[in-house]
């Protein structure tokens, strides 16, 4: 880089903006770089003016000389993360045809190559079909490695734009040894979609059927694809839905869907930037996966009595379940999905009374609340099917439709919302405590611009700071006879815990816990590194893990670290979370929870900018009630 700088000044009189020079200039520059790394650097420093004509066509002109695959794999992460101009993606993507259609070049290159051609056709119809052209038109005598990465590129394509053709190369693809594991995994994905668009049930059923059969082949044709099995975990859970309904049974496999995410969280690396249609399979897991906790969660709930955590059941729950196209995946419309999900939650509700009970005294407390006109719909038309059930009349569709309509309007899924508020009410020495901590934390965010504005902000705030009390309760009563995971806790001597066992902690708390989506180290925060980065419908947040042997107070652990937690969030909210291990000694006690979770407040050196940051801290060498004096 440094180099090409160098020789940009000395042939400009001392001028480096390639703005500014002609495309000769910039070539007789760049043709004195060294091939590789050297000319791989370049070609991103020039990136920055793609903007330019001059720098445009100098950077075509270093796609076409780049025979070096490492060197042609790193241009195109460059072109990933910036913005393409519309005049530079037809020639370019013609540049990187002539790499990936060329069989004697290497097959790393190749695939590099055709990564970037779908990158530049993502925004232009044109180059898209063009792009769909040259893959039908791919030999399967061509090189198993670069097929391997064609059925990568294919599947993304075809989950975009249903095709036969495509679908039939995919099919030709998974019958060769070497890319048979890659092409099943993407028919299996492309199914996937097909079931989220499905109008009906019958159609839904049909879509996961097949889905999970080509996960299995998948996985049959690899030592172990940790998305394979993970996918195929998922759709076996709502399968299971079809043929049992929601049963308790469910919640004994949540053990082997916890290994299998886990699992494939390792194998998924954050690859590719997230507009990129390869993306995509790595961020839908979370939806697939959340899902299929939900309903195993739900199932569990449907078999007790009375909810002891009914604001957990009714709004994380049953309200998921209940709308699950909008509430688990984000989409305006999954007809097949909805309908089926709606029917096994009501099968499940109509099996006590307690929880049309449950609604009348939500409603009782809550008669001005904006969802007040929804729950009472909702509380009649469920009322009506259970009076259904007793004299033995069958709950038809009109009465799935009404609640449908009912909850889509308010948001809320019915189950959850009279189950939720009603188990506050019966848990109240539990649980009345943790919720006015929650009220207390949530009011001190009213003035907070990004919360007062943003419904989705608000949102994500309080569904996080809700995740954070749980956790903070949960660790601090759970013993480790309960749950071995919670034994780095009570270490007091030798090898202490570090911040990483307390991420790890969090992290599996978080993915069977229903959580916005989330992702562990995420890179290219503010130019670092974010130990647990957070985002829900476009708002983004970060939840920063230290630990410390030293903590007077939150306030103390506000100055030390928030600063850290503010650099990530520059260009989004204006909040984040700081979750500590406080490894100072209290001679094995813990404080109270409420001297443990505050907000504080941090404008950053040269800035004007206040963040709120939620400081949350989790007790390390502590010792049994038993052993305390």
């Amino acid at each position: 880089m440094e180099h090409l700088i160098e020789l940009l000044q000395a042939d400009a009189g001392g001028s480096s903006d390639p703005g500014s020079m002609s495309a000769d200039r910039l070539l007789s520059a760049v043709r004195e770089l060294a091939p590789g790394v050297d000319r791989a650097d370049g070609f991103c420093w020039l990136c920055r003016w793609i903007s330019e004509t001059s720098v445009q066509s100098v950077l075509l002109e270093m796609l076409a000389w780049t025979d070096d695959a490492p060197a042609l794999a790193e241009m195109v992460d460059c072109l990933e993360r910036i913005e393409i101009p519309v005049g530079f993606a037809r020639p370019a993507w013609d540049g990187l045809r002539s790499h990936f259609e060329d069989r004697s070049k290497h097959p790393w290159g190749r695939s590099h190559a055709l990564r970037g051609a779908m990158l530049l056709a993502q925004e232009n119809a044109v180059l898209v079909r063009r792009l769909q052209a040259s893959i039908l038109d791919v030999s399967m005598d061509d090189d198993p490695q670069f097929l391997r990465h064609v059925a990568k590129v294919a599947g993304a394509i075809l989950r975009r734009y249903r095709d036969a053709d495509f679908r039939s190369l995919l099919e030709q693809l998974a019958t060769l040894d070497a890319a048979a594991d890659e092409a099943s995994m993407e028919i299996g994905l492309a199914e996937l979609r097909e079931g989220l668009a499905a109008p009906t049930g019958d159609a839904l059923w049909s879509a996961l059927e097949s889905a999970r059969s080509w996960f299995e082949r998948s996985l049959d044709n690899s030592e172990h694809r940790p998305d394979a099995k993970l996918y195929k975990l998922c759709t076996t859970f709502l399968l299971t839905v079809q043929d049992d309904g929601l049963r308790a049974e469910m919640k004994e496999r949540l053990a082997d869907l916890e290994t299998a995410a886990i699992e494939y969280t390792a194998f998924a690396q954050a690859r590719h930037a997230s507009h990129s249609w390869l993306a995509v399979s790595s961020k839908e897991r979370f939806h697939w996966l959340s899902m299929a906790t939900k309903l195993a969660a739900l199932a569990n709930s449907l078999t007790k009595e009375v909810w002891l955590d009914v604001a957990l059941v009714i709004e994380d729950e049953l309200l998921s379940i209940f709308y699950p196209g909008s509430a688990v995946f984000g989409l305006p419309s999954t007809p097949g999905l909805d309908a089926s999900m709606q029917d096994a939650t009501i099968r499940g509700l109509r099996e006590r009374r307690y929880y049309l009970q449950a609604l009348d005294e939500w409603l009782q407390v809550n008669t001005d609340h904006g969802k007040a006109g929804a729950v009472f719909e909702l509380r009649e038309t469920l009322k009506g099917t259970m009076e259904d059930t007793l004299y033995r009349r069958p709950f038809d569709a009109t009465t799935t439709s009404r609640l449908v309509e009912v909850l889509e309007d308010a948001g809320f899924s019915e189950a959850v919302a009279q189950m939720g508020v009603s188990e506050l009410r019966m848990h109240a020495d539990a649980n009345v405590l943790v919720a006015d901590l929650w009220q207390q934390v949530i009011k001190q965010f009213s003035a907070q611009p990004d919360y007062s504005n943003f419904l989705d902000a608000r949102m994500l705030v309080e569904s996080l700071v809700g995740l954070l009390l749980k956790f903070l309760d949960a660790r601090s009563n759970i013993g480790v006879s309960t749950d071995p995971a919670a034994a780095y806790l009570f270490v007091r001597s030798g090898k202490l815990p570090v911040e990483h066992d307390l991420q790890l902690d969090f992290l599996k708390f978080l993915q069977t816990g229903g959580a916005p989506t989330f992702q562990a180290e995420a890179r290219d925060r503010g130019g670092g590194r974010a130990d647990i980065d957070v985002q829900f419908r476009g708002v983004k947040t970060i939840v920063e893990v230290k630990k410390d042997d030293n903590v007077p107070d939150n306030a103390a652990l506000s100055k030390r670290y928030a600063g850290q937690a503010t650099g990530y969030l520059t260009t989004g909210v204006r909040f984040g979370f700081l979750l500590v291990l406080d490894l100072t000694d209290r001679k094995g006690h813990q404080q109270h929870i409420s001297e443990r979770i505050t907000v504080e407040r941090k404008t950053p050196a040269g800035s004007s900018t206040e963040y709120l940051i939620v400081v949350a801290r989790v007790q390390a060498l502590r010792k049994t009630p038993h052993d305390l004096k």
